[in-house]
């Protein structure tokens, strides 16, 4: 489950990195500029696939435990 998760996490960081990246506008500046830039998307991409990566752990688990169809 571990291994799943983590690849859950470093695909869905992938995943909204490349997508946010095509939406930003291109980044006006020197070397650092790009440099700040480039980690603040990955930062972001990072928590937002931390978020869902617990949402769907959580949601896994509660479809494991059987409450959602009230037999706990």
């Amino acid at each position: 489950m571990a291994k799943a998760s983590i690849f859950i996490l470093i695909a869905l960081t992938v995943a909204i990195a490349w997508a946010m990246k095509r939406r930003r506008t291109p980044v006006t500046g020197g070397a650092v500029a790009r440099k700040k830039a480039a980690i603040r998307l990955w930062f972001d991409a990072a928590a937002i696939a931390v978020g869902i990566t617990l949402v769907l752990l959580a949601a896994m688990h509660w479809l494991r435990l059987g409450w959602a169809w009230g037999d706990a």
